[in-house]
């Protein structure tokens, strides 16, 4: 890099947050956050599901699937055997999720150090939309030949959208550092600067993430109600399902237009010397792991959210399928399911930050309260097996802050791989989607046990001392 390139990238970075910038980075979220809440939460299981069964055969697997009868038990060809078609639609989301977890640690470095994240977000999220947009070609003469095809772009087009996730939330360090308010905090130097900065920081990185958040919310409800009008025109089969997919794709593409034209290169530092691009992640990620055995209360608090992450995203996947192949609900139905949801989401973000001042509930209080919540869903689906309630018909459904947040969105973003691997395993073997929800309540009830023994004061404690330790050691190598 030249001198006179280094010194422009410096006077870029130095330059406070604008408006148009901050709407350039909110834009990006409006593009992609549709396949968040959309595509790969509703539309995608049930286009895998539905193409899977076209392909596929009775369980004497010599005769082809009947898709026309009720609570139909089907199986296709999946690698050297056959799975159940609902076991395809999760084993695929499995295999997706793991590349992606795979991608997320690769991409780390590139997030983090140098000049190239906004290349990189729109690099990903450009193949993303494009991919998402592919499923249209998958047209009804030939898709009993191609739901392998589907399964394809289901992996790639998650995995872009993962990778262009991590450089979404890489500016989010950056952009608190380039407010106007934390720079002019900054130029007062007042007694108790350091603490007032501190929770500026935390004021503005969860405006920005909860912002962000919203607005995708928002993009992926209009393209439920796209799809919905697009299932309805086209007598809610299959390909308009992909339709709807294609048209979130296209809605992906049209918007990071104004991600493109307002969205600012700014760089991080630079890779430390003598490390490899693709080996420097990698390093991080195993001596975060190693620092942790330090850190007890930390790593009891990460183990609880890897099971309940799982749990929680395993939980959307298996509810999509369940209300097509056990509540026999029509597309249009799960789609105005599936718009409720951030409806609520919405909702929930706003009440329970209510509930939580007006009961000074703490943070841990709160994750266990929701932890119980969530596990009544599954155990109210269990209860169908012996009663006539319990989703049995559709009438029922209404300093090292970087490294450790690199963790637990590691831990957020890969455990999602092991719930649909499971539950497909599960749900192949018994050929009952329904037995799934066993061990999705167990998912959702052990994080509550873990995090009721977490001491929170213990793990800020042991973190102090672990940074003093740290110091003094490279003091020593000094």
């Amino acid at each position: 890099m030249s001198l006179e390139k280094e010194e422009k990238t410096s006077v870029v970075d130095e330059q406070p947050l604008t408006s148009r910038e901050l709407k350039g980075w909110y834009i990006h979220n409006v593009a992609c956050g549709t396949y968040d809440v959309a595509a790969i939460s509703v539309f995608i299981p049930v286009i895998l599901e539905n193409l899977a069964a076209q392909a596929g055969y009775e369980l004497d697997q010599k005769t082809p699937c009947n898709t026309t009868v009720n609570d139909y038990q089907c199986v296709v060809k999946f690698g050297a055997g056959y799975v159940d078609t609902s076991s395809y639609s999760l084993y695929v989301i499995a295999i997706s999720v793991l590349f992606q977890a795979i991608l997320f640690i690769g991409c780390a470095s590139l997030a983090d150090y140098g000049n190239s994240r906004k290349k990189f977000l729109l690099t990903f999220s450009y193949i993303g939309a494009i991919l998402t947009m592919a499923f249209m070609l998958i047209f009804p003469s030939v898709s009993k030949n191609l739901y392998w095809l589907a399964g394809v772009l289901t992996v790639l087009s998650n995995c872009c959208y993962g990778a262009a996730y991590v450089f979404f939330l890489a500016y989010i360090p950056t952009y608190v550092r380039a407010h106007p308010d934390f720079l002019e905090l900054k130029r007062e130097n007042r007694e108790n600067s350091e603490v007032q900065i501190r929770k500026l920081e935390d004021e503005l990185a969860t405006k920005f993430a909860s912002t962000s958040m919203v607005w995708g919310f928002v993009a992926g409800e209009v393209v439920l109600f796209c799809g919905i009008g697009i299932s309805v025109a086209l007598n809610q089969t299959t390909y308009s399902l992909q339709l709807a997919l294609g048209f979130s794709g296209f809605w992906w593409l049209v918007w990071l237009t104004f991600t493109a034209w307002w969205l600012v290169n700014r760089t991080g530092p630079p890779l430390p010397a003598n490390e490899n691009v693709i080996l420097f992640p990698w390093k991080r990620v195993y001596k975060t792991l190693s620092s942790t055995r330090h850190l007890w209360q930390t790593i009891k608090f990460l183990v609880a959210w890897f099971l309940l992450s799982d749990g929680i995203n395993t939980l959307v996947t298996v509810c999509v399928l369940f209300g097509k192949k056990r509540l026999h609900m029509t597309d249009v139905e799960l789609l105005l399911f599936a718009i409720i949801v951030p409806i609520c989401a919405a909702i929930g973000i706003y009440a329970y930050l209510f509930i939580q001042k007006g009961f000074n509930l703490t943070i841990r209080t709160l994750i266990i309260v929701l932890s119980f919540f969530f596990a009544i869903l599954p155990l109210y689906a269990i209860l169908g097996f012996w009663l006539p309630f319990g989703l049995v018909s559709k009438m029922e459904v209404w300093g090292h802050e970087n490294e450790f947040f690199s963790l637990f969105q590691i831990t957020a973003k890969g455990s999602s791989c092991i719930g649909p691997l499971i539950t497909a395993i599960i749900t192949n073997g018994t050929k009952d989607l329904r037995n799934s929800y066993w061990f999705l309540l167990v998912l959702l009830v052990i994080p509550i046990f873990i995090i009721y023994t977490v001491d929170v004061e213990k793990g800020r404690s042991d973190c102090k001392t672990f940074v003093l330790m740290e110091e003094e050691e490279n003091a020593k190598n000094v």
